[in-house]
């Protein structure tokens, strides 16, 4: 019995052990896909989007009802490219006070081109013009997104629960 004691303990160990040594080799032998993701359609940016508008008074909200829209956009195409096409998946969705709502998804390939002032909805609501121009991203059915070509953060909360988030990267 004594010996059985000193061997309980020990297995979970080993088994914790094995499990974490899995899921290292795991990780190490998925890492080069990871690493080039994006590289094969030579990406310029990539761009993420989120828009609520969750304010019933305010006038936009109005226009374009309450909910939302998330996307995430890989601007594909190559180095000094000035159209392609852009990776796009994201989903929005609807609400309607007293009576539920639901989603859509977002998900294809969609056109992209540069212009130097927005040529569909700008994504910062009249920020100084981006002196690098803007990615115009035409998400079917006349909905064009204007995003600035400057990386960085762009943030727009004009009343409480309406916020516009925009990050563009390389």
């Amino acid at each position: 019995m004594a010996q059985l004691r000193l061997r309980e303990p020990i297995r979970p160990l080993r088994l914790l052990f094995a499990a974490g040594l899995l899921a290292l080799v795991s990780l190490w032998a998925s890492a080069p896909g990871v690493a080039a993701y994006g590289k094969a359609d030579g990406p310029i940016a990539q761009i993420e989007f989120s828009a609520n508008c969750n304010n019933p008074d305010f006038g936009l909200c109005q226009q374009v009802g309450l909910g939302g829209i998330w996307v995430w956009i890989e601007i594909d195409g190559g180095t000094g490219a000035t159209s392609g096409e852009a990776d796009v998946a994201g989903s929005g969705c609807g609400h309607v006070r007293g009576e539920g709502g639901g989603a859509s998804s977002i998900r294809g390939e969609f056109d992209w081109w540069w212009s130097d002032m927005p040529e569909g909805l700008d994504v910062t609501f009249g920020a100084p013009t981006d002196p690098n121009g803007y990615y115009n991203v035409d998400l079917g059915g006349g909905f064009v997104l204007s995003f600035p070509v400057t990386t960085g953060h762009y943030s727009f909360h004009p009343v409480p629960a309406v916020a516009v988030e925009t990050q563009v990267a390389p």
